[in-house]
């Protein structure tokens, strides 16, 4: 590990990134997010990293209505990709994501997807360097780093009960409405 002030990006950013294809409509990057509980998805053409759809993309053209829901990813993603490599550090990190006003960074390496680095990634990062070396029992749970895996707490359709995010009924709804 390399000294507190020269942190690297490599220590601290997830690993498991939650991707969608290009030509996936928006109501499945919603259902990843959902059942991930991530705030975001990074959009792929083939094996290239080329937008990133977020929760602040959806919310921005929510106002289309359920139509929305059948657009392809590319239609709302954000676009140029903003990225960083895993070997910047981390202080640098924050100083992208102010000026370019994101909340997550997808991480490339040599233009492939390694990575991606959010606030709350951050933010334990600083939990670590504010309470190293002796970080107390209720921190320490706060700055575990949790593994990206499917949510126990999604919620269930009233309908049948499966999870709303594997749920046919709200399918069904939507596209009997085309």
């Amino acid at each position: 590990m390399a000294t507190r002030e020269h942190s690297l990006l490599s220590e601290i950013m997830t690993r498991k990134v939650v991707t969608i294809d290009i030509t996936e409509r928006i109501e499945e990057a919603l259902r990843l997010m959902v059942k991930y509980d991530i705030g975001s998805v990074v959009v792929m053409d083939k094996e290239n990293p080329v937008g990133i759809v977020t929760e602040r993309d959806v919310t921005r053209v929510a106002l289309r209505g359920d139509s929305m829901l059948r657009l392809p990813a590319r239609s709302i993603m954000s676009r140029p990709l903003q990225s960083v490599t895993p070997d910047v550090e981390i202080w640098r990190v924050f100083e992208v994501m102010l000026r370019v006003g994101v909340r997550r960074l997808p991480v490339l390496e040599d233009g492939k997807l390694v990575g991606i680095v959010t606030e709350k990634d951050l933010m334990r990062w600083v939990l670590h360097m504010f309470y190293e070396p002796n970080m107390p029992k209720e921190i320490q749970i706060l700055a575990r780093r949790p593994e990206v895996g499917v949510s126990e707490n999604r919620p269930r359709c009233p309908n049948c009960g499966h999870y709303q995010d594997e749920c046919i009924c709200l399918r069904t709804e939507l596209d009997g409405e085309a």
